[in-house]
């Protein structure tokens, strides 16, 4: 099933949209009335891992942003990243 969204709703509702997507729900994001990206669940049988293995994504900077990562989201703390420093950090 593909549902269409606008960019507000993905915005304010990204939570409840993760979940329909992990029950096999995808979205189509429409901005100014125009459709511009998809949404979709990746195949259960998908192993990327390797390819981000092979691609260097998986570097000790990366492994290391990831933990504080996770640990800012325990603790309750978000950190907000542009687009541009997000994939200079990588």
């Amino acid at each position: 099933m593909t549902k269409l969204i606008g960019i507000k709703e993905l915005q304010t509702n990204t939570k409840g949209i993760r979940e329909q997507v992990e029950k096999g729900v995808s979205f189509i994001v429409v901005y100014r009335s125009r459709p511009i990206f998809e949404i979709k669940p990746l195949p259960v049988d998908m192993d990327f891992h390797e390819d981000l293995k092979a691609e260097n994504v998986y570097n000790s900077t990366f492994l290391a942003r990831m933990k504080e990562a996770q640990s800012d989201i325990k603790n309750g703390k978000v950190k907000k990243y542009t687009t541009k420093e997000f994939i200079n950090s990588l």
